[in-house]
C-alpha cells in the first residue's frame, strides 16, 4: 500500500506550540526530516511517520505528555486550506463537521471522519487514525484539533458532551478533560466525540453563506461561458454541488434536478448529449478552474472533481488533456476549445 500522507500544513500550529515552550521548532523539524522550506507549496504532504517521529520529539522535548492538545489550541483556519475558510463560513456547527466528514481524506489519506445521530447527538467517530507509529499525541492532535473548528466558529464554550479516546490512558488524565472541557474515556475500542445536537445546529453568528459559496458562485459563472446551453449549465451546476461527495449517479442527478431519470435523458438526448459526456465535461472545466487557483493543491483538486485518490484523477486528466495536473498547472494551457475527449 502507498504510504499515507497528511496536509504538511499542519505542522505550522505544532511549530508554535514549540515556540511557546521556548524550543526551536526549526532544529526539531530538521532532526526528523522535515523541511520547513516546502511550507509555501499547497502540493506538499507529509508522510505520517514523519509527521509521528516530529510529534514524539515534541513530547520528549516538551515533556509534556498532553502536547498534542496544546498543539491544536495554536490551529487557525488557514491551515486547513479552503475547508477552513468553509468551516468559519458555515450556517452551523454541523455544517463545518459535515464538510469535514466529506473531505477528511484531504486532510489526511488514512483517515475517515465518520458522522451519526442517536438520543439528540451527533457522534463523530475517527476512523483510520490511530496513534501513528505508536505516538499517542497524534491521535489528540487530531481530536484536539476538530474540537478547536468548533470552538473557533460558536466560541469556547462549546464544549463536547464526551470523548471516548483509543489513546492508551495517560499519566495525567484530567488534563485532557480540563482541555477538552468534556470527560474523557480512554483505551476505547473507537475515538469518538459526542456533541448535543441542539448546540451544533444553532446557527452561527459568523455564518456566512454567500462567503461559504462565493466561490461556488465564481465556478457556476465560468460554466456558464464553457457550457453555454441552459440546460447543459443547469445540470452542470447540480454536478458541482454533488461531485465533493462523490461522482453521482443518473438517478442521484435527476434527484437533484427534480426530475425524473428518464426526462434526464431526454433533456441530454435532445442536446446531442448523454450523462457520460456532460460529467466528463464538466470535470475538465473544474479542473481547468481549480488547477488553476495555486492555493489548490492537487489531491484537493480531485476530492472535489469526486475522485477517490488523486492517482485516479491524474491517469484521467492525462487521458483528456495529454498532460499529468501538476504539468498542466506549470505549463498554464488555454482551456481546450473541444472539450475532453474519451
Amino acid at each position: 500500500m502507498a504510504q499515507h500522507s497528511l496536509l504538511a500544513t499542519l505542522v505550522l500550529p505544532v511549530a508554535q506550540a514549540l515556540r511557546l515552550r521556548g524550543i526551536d521548532a526549526l532544529a526539531v523539524f530538521e532532526s526528523v526530516g522535515i523541511d520547513m522550506a516546502r511550507a509555501a507549496n499547497p502540493d506538499w504532504r507529509l508522510p505520517q511517520p514523519a509527521f509521528g517521529a516530529l510529534m514524539a520529539r515534541a513530547v520528549e522535548l516538551s515533556e509534556d505528555e498532553a502536547f498534542g492538545l496544546v498543539a491544536a489550541e495554536q490551529l487557525q483556519p488557514q491551515v486547513l486550506h479552503g475547508l477552513g475558510l468553509a468551516w468559519l463560513a458555515s450556517d452551523t456547527v454541523y455544517d463545518g463537521l459535515k464538510r469535514t466528514a466529506r473531505f477528511a481524506r484531504f486532510v489526511s489519506t488514512g483517515a475517515s471522519l465518520q458522522l451519526h445521530e442517536s438520543d439528540g447527538c451527533l457522534h463523530a467517530t475517527l476512523a483510520g487514525t490511530p496513534a501513528v507509529a505508536g505516538v499517542p499525541a497524534t491521535a489528540d492532535y487530531a481530536v484536539g484539533v476538530l474540537v478547536r473548528m468548533c470552538q473557533l466558529t460558536l466560541g469556547e464554550f462549546l464544549a463536547p458532551l464526551s470523548v471516548r479516546m483509543a489513546r492508551p490512558l495517560p499519566r495525567d488524565p484530567a488534563r485532557w478533560e480540563y482541555m477538552l472541557c468534556a470527560r474523557v474515556e480512554f483505551a476505547c475500542a473507537k475515538t469518538c466525540i459526542t456533541w448535543p445536537l441542539s448546540e451544533i445546529m444553532e446557527p452561527l453568528v459568523t455564518g456566512d453563506p454567500q462567503l461559504a459559496r462565493a466561490n461556488d458562485e465564481q465556478t457556476r459563472t465560468y460554466l456558464a461561458r464553457v457550457l453555454p446551453d441552459t440546460t447543459s449549465q443547469e445540470i452542470a451546476d447540480a454536478l458541482l454541488r454533488l461531485l465533493p461527495d462523490g461522482v453521482p449517479g443518473p438517478d442521484a442527478l435527476a434527484s437533484a434536478l427534480h426530475l425524473s431519470r428518464r426526462t434526464l435523458q431526454r433533456r441530454l438526448r435532445q442536446q446531442g448529449t448523454s450523462y457520460q459526456s456532460l460529467l466528463r465535461d464538466t470535470r475538465l472545466a473544474l479542473a481547468h478552474r481549480y488547477l488553476c487557483d495555486e492555493q489548490r493543491s492537487v489531491l484537493e483538486v480531485a476530492y472535489l472533481l469526486g475522485f477517490s485518490d488523486p492517482s485516479t484523477f491524474s491517469r484521467a486528466f492525462k487521458r483528456w488533456t495529454g498532460l499529468a495536473p501538476a504539468e498542466y498547472r506549470r505549463a498554464r494551457l488555454p482551456f481546450p476549445a473541444g472539450g475532453a475527449t474519451a
